[in-house]
């Protein structure tokens, strides 16, 4: 039987930004969902129901940190797990072992430019989590 792909929903602003990170996780073994906006990440993740959502800070139409408690509101949603990615951290600190407390709720984070391997491997590692 063929081992079944595993979806994450990207959630940048940014084309370069999403399309580098979207070619390293396709390469992966991943199947990558795209959205550019809050609006547009609910509608996504609601249909499509990704693994894991790994998606940036900072957003046109908001601020991600509140949006998560968007996310974790919605019994669609409220599972899946988020790891950031955004400019709003030092990458000199990025160590792989960033946290954004949320709700009293901890979520990994990068800083961008992203270190795509520390990363491809916490995304593993929080799907596998909740999988269990």
């Amino acid at each position: 039987m063929p081992k079944k792909l595993r979806k994450i929903l990207l959630v940048d602003d940014n084309p370069v930004a999403q399309k580098m990170t979207a070619k390293v996780f396709n390469n992966a073994g991943y199947h990558v969902l795209l959205a550019w906006d809050e609006e547009e990440c609910l509608k996504m993740a609601q249909v499509h129901k990704p693994d894991a959502i790994l998606m940036d800070v900072i957003f046109p139409d908001g601020d991600g940190r509140e949006f998560v408690k968007k996310l974790k509101q919605n019994l669609d949603t409220k599972q899946i797990p988020i790891v950031f990615a955004t400019n709003t951290l030092n990458v000199k600190d990025d160590k792989g072992n960033l946290i954004i407390t949320i709700a009293e709720e901890s979520y990994r984070a990068f800083a961008k430019p992203l270190h795509y391997p520390k990363l491809l491997s916490t995304v593993r590692k929080e799907i596998n989590r909740t999988k269990k």
